[in-house]
């Protein structure tokens, strides 16, 4: 009897047979997919997966030949003519793209799967020689509901899931296999139970808070509020508490409790900035200290090289980027960035986590934040991780965007929201009122100089501007004063987080503190100052920024002033020029009480009406989805670049600048290691952001090196001209590359 392989072994170790490959795979993709009621779908998927390595060209390729054998393509082919027409094709993405990413005009006369019968005939009967079944029928998901206006955007969306599952099952029966071939065992991995996180965390705060305060009074009526709430059945809910109010751990203690009590798999929190992800972890595991490694921490300073091909499952380093891919532990920090990218995502080692997501509690930290141009597609995708996979969204913000959909009869809404979402705190207003704690005056038009002079004359504030050029230059003209700070991310997080150290202390202490900033210090920075000057911006960016003054209530409302500017030098950018203009409309009507949520609900009406709905997608992503509803020939990677939240992607520079003695002898050992995830991720501490353009001008004059290229590639960027970085005011690259360049809007 001939014997068909799907990988080979160490010498003298037997090769895995390609029928036991499948079937486990099958088991796998089956029990993940089970999750949202598509397992037949999963199971079909891993059956096929691999069907092509029944060709006698594979398997001499196993036996040391030299050309390379597509063994996709097969498998891809018989889901599409042997199985019903939409549910086939869907599959057929999944199987054809396991290796190489989900593929634009699969379908097509000049497509791959074109002419690919007479590949298929010989492979299938092979195949049922060695005992391989496969059905001929598959029925509609159990569960799932697919409605006219959205069937075409559900599709794809489904696609990805599917093609989820078999990746992740692909990539862990390969590992257990590999480690089984070496004789090496593969420890079970074991979390923390989320009752059990819950407990801990509910203890954490009670002895945190046990001090009593008006301020932690309230923050335990919010806590009882949310913990009340979480019996409530899954879906979109809405968290809108001012800062101040303890929204962030009070929703991660919802999100657990919901979790246990509808038997829920983990809590995925997405924040929108990265320079705030290791804050909130580091605040994390404090309150869970004890319970194991529940908190993953995962975002983009690093992408992992060669994801697309790696398969661990082992321990430290690679334990770790596996964790990375698939989303495993019961609490995910994450990025907006991260989160929708990859929910769009048509590459393998980006979508493998997707399935983890199902059945989850996702909270959307700073809701507001969602790039306009992607809201549309954004919205779409959290109504469906609610609708068909079993998980609930909580918006958390206090400014809460406008996203419920119109009431039956009504336009008054956002257009394709949310169905009637759940708010968890029952009088809103009456807490805003309760912790209002800032008066608000526009100042109009400042030069720098009466910029500087102003904030001279304060012992104590906070000047945020749009731009870091910007704010390099206000410091500079500042930084004589003996409480002078500077913020932005042209520093890398470490010195950040000593600078923000420093900057508490000053208050605390009552020193001198003048600190200019970008907005990265208004994303759940916990600062308070008497003052705050804030350049022109949207009327939630003003609100975040009024959180930074008087946030523990030390003082009155008229002793703690927010001062609204707008600086000739430095004009509103575009991408920001409406949200002023809406913002600027909606203070004049709602002088008396501008942070209040009616007027903040009106700000966001009014910033979509002045975009228009159109501009809400402006990459037409829905549109384009919705023209392949009737074929299913998604263009899955151009749909993923146009769901780039940045436009002008930024790259990582290593900054071997440092306090602590860290990153040089980081650097050192990259020769030397074999799998990069944990080194990554501690160099990313050192990281500061640079567009593409600005960093391939640094590497061409010398001013940054490429470590170990040949190894990693461009991984590992390091800067060599150390003259242009400074604790204090960051990475300036202003004299090496454009101009424009300097007046990128970012924090």
């Amino acid at each position: 009897m001939v014997a068909y392989f799907a990988h080979t072994a160490p010498e003298g170790q037997p090769w895995e047979p390609l029928l036991h490959h499948l079937q486990e795979v099958a088991d796998l993709a089956a029990a993940l997919a089970a999750r949202f009621g598509c397992a037949e779908f999963g199971r079909l998927a891993g059956l096929l997966h691999d069907i092509g390595k029944y060709s006698p060209a594979f398997q001499a390729r196993l036996q040391g030949a030299a050309a390379r054998v597509d063994h996709s393509t097969a498998g891809a082919v018989w889901a599409k003519e042997n199985l019903p027409e939409k549910w086939g094709r869907l599959i057929a993405h999944a199987v054809a793209g396991h290796h190489a990413g989900l593929q634009d005009d699969l379908f097509g006369p000049d497509g791959r799967l074109d002419g690919g019968s007479g590949l298929l005939a010989a492979v299938a009967r092979t195949a049922k020689s060695d005992g391989l079944l496969l059905p001929q029928t598959l029925s509609k998901p159990e569960g799932m509901r697919f409605f006219t206006d959205e069937g075409g955007f559900q599709r794809a969306f489904l696609t990805r899931m599917i093609f989820s599952c078999l990746i992740d099952a692909d990539r862990t029966a390969a590992a257990r296999f590999d480690a089984q071939s070496r004789g090496e065992t593969v420890a079970a991995i074991t979390h923390p139970a989320i009752a059990a996180l819950e407990a801990q965390l509910m203890g954490w705060i009670a002895a945190r808070d046990a001090k009593p305060s008006p301020l932690n009074t309230l923050r335990d009526g919010v806590l009882r509020e949310a913990m009340a709430k979480a019996a409530a059945p899954p879906g979109v809910f809405t968290l809108t508490v001012p800062t101040g109010g303890g929204k962030t751990l009070t929703s991660l203690a919802f999100a657990l409790a919901h979790a246990r009590q509808h038997h829920l798999d983990r809590v995925i929190v997405v924040i929108p900035y990265t320079s705030i992800i290791e804050q909130t972890a580091e605040v994390y595991r404090t309150a869970l200290e004890g319970l194991g490694d529940a908190v993953l921490e995962h975002h983009s300073a690093f992408e992992m090289a060669d994801e697309a091909t790696w398969s661990g499952e082992r321990t430290g380093p690679d334990r770790l980027r596996l964790s990375m891919e698939r989303w495993d532990k019961p609490i995910v920090v994450t990025t907006a960035v991260q989160f929708f990218e990859s929910l769009f995502s048509n590459r393998p080692s980006r979508c493998r986590k997707l399935h983890s997501i199902a059945r989850s509690v996702v909270v959307l930290d700073e809701a507001q934040t969602m790039p306009l141009a992607l809201l549309r597609p954004c919205v779409a995708a959290l109504k469906e991780l609610t609708r068909n996979y079993g998980s609930s969204v909580v918006l958390c913000t206090a400014t809460q965007p406008a996203l419920t959909a119109p009431l039956p009869g009504s336009e008054a809404g956002f257009a394709g929201g949310f169905d009637n979402p759940q708010e968890i705190i029952a009088d809103v207003p009456a807490l805003f009122a309760q912790l209002r704690r800032v008066t608000l005056r526009d100042i109009g038009p400042q030069t720098d100089s009466a910029l500087a002079d102003r904030i001279a004359a304060a012992p104590q504030v906070l000047c945020i501007v749009n731009q870091r050029a910007h704010a390099r230059a206000l410091y500079d003209s500042i930084k004589h004063l003996p409480g002078a700070r500077h913020l932005s991310t042209c520093m890398h997080s470490v010195h950040r987080r000593r600078i923000l150290a420093e900057i508490r202390d000053d208050l605390k202490r009552e020193r001198p503190c003048q600190v200019v900033s970008t907005s990265l210090v208004e994303a759940g920075v916990d600062v308070d100052f008497p003052l705050v000057l804030r350049a022109t911006a949207g009327l939630d960016q003003i609100a975040q920024a009024a959180g930074r003054c008087n946030r523990e209530f030390r003082r009155t409302p008229e002793e703690s002033e927010v001062l609204v500017f707008s600086s000739p030098a430095y004009k509103v950018i575009p991408k920001l020029r409406r949200n002023a203009e809406a913002g600027g409309e909606v203070l004049g009507l709602h002088a008396d009480d501008p942070f209040s949520p009616e007027a903040m609900t009106a700000f966001f009406r009014m910033l979509y009406w002045r975009h228009g709905d159109d501009a809400l997608d402006d990459k037409n992503v829905l549109a384009l989805c919705g023209e392949k509803r009737g074929d299913l020939n998604f263009p899955f990677a151009d749909i993923a670049a146009r769901m780039r939240f940045i436009d002008d992607a930024m790259v990582p520079v290593i900054v071997p600048v440092e306090d602590d003695g860290e990153v040089k002898p980081l650097l050192d050992q990259l020769p030397y290691v074999k799998g990069t995830g944990g080194i990554a991720q501690k160099l990313g501490r050192y990281t500061v952001g640079v567009p593409c353009a600005v960093r391939a001008e640094m590497l061409a004059k010398g001013a940054v090196t490429c470590i170990e290229e040949a190894k990693f590639g461009d991984q590992f960027v390091v800067l060599s001209n150390l003259d242009l970085y400074s604790p204090e005011a960051g990475l300036d690259w202003s004299d090496l590359t454009f101009r424009k360049a300097e007046g990128l809007m970012l924090t």
